[in-house]
């Protein structure tokens, strides 16, 4: 279906092939006063016809614009064309929302979480976060299903403070729930006695993104 304001490339369509059109009578009375060779061109039926193929080729390309620069055209449901102002193609214009469903399915998701409460910090794509019973294990539940996704997770809380703790993180999809991803944190204490290596801690935060 065409979009609004087709009315534009079909008028620079019609415009074009009517000014062909009126170049060729006009220079037709003159050619016949000549002969072909003083003349310097030769009028026929295909190029009368190539140059409908030219106008239509811009009505066609006229609208596939149009379609492709319909997400950033519209400013809630008010058509804001002809023309593009900055503003609607500026950083941030293009919003998620705007985007195909298969471009926006493939966008990163991530989600930072707090270590003792297990809350979700921030995130996007994130739609919750828990602290589980068992020492050390969280889950992170996302907006899709990421049976087809990579996922990794990292010590730290994405702040400006460098993490010098030895700890272990690692991530898994859950069974159960193709949205979750448990997470499971563990420190290392080489100074106790006995030591201790890979211990359950709810003391690390971390980090969670998915890959789609």
């Amino acid at each position: 279906m065409r979009k609004a304001n087709w009315w534009i490339g079909v008028s620079v369509g019609v415009a074009a092939g009517l000014a062909a059109v009126a170049g060729v009578e006009a220079s037709t009375d003159q050619a016949s006063a000549q002969s072909a060779g003083a003349a310097g061109f030769t009028l026929s039926t295909a190029q009368l016809q190539i140059n409908q193929r030219i106008s239509q080729a811009a009505v066609r390309r006229s609208n596939e614009a149009l379609t492709l620069l319909d997400p950033v055209r519209k400013s809630g449901a008010r058509d804001d064309a002809p023309g593009w102002g900055t503003a609607q193609i500026r950083d941030g214009a293009v919003t998620a929302a705007k985007l195909d469903t298969a471009a926006r399915e493939r966008l990163p998701r991530w989600a930072v979480v707090a270590a003792t409460s297990g809350s979700l910090v921030r995130g996007r794509g994130a739609a919750s976060a828990a602290k589980l019973a068992d020492p050390g294990l969280y889950t992170v539940t996302f907006d899709r299903d990421l049976s087809a996704c990579a996922i990794q997770a990292s010590q730290g809380d994405g702040g400006t403070t460098p993490v010098d703790a030895p700890a272990h993180v690692t991530a898994w999809r859950s069974a159960t729930d193709a949205k979750v991803v448990t997470v499971r944190t563990a420190a290392d204490d080489p100074a106790a006695t006995p030591a201790t290596f890979n211990t359950p801690t709810n003391a690390v935060p971390f980090t969670v993104s998915v890959l789609c």
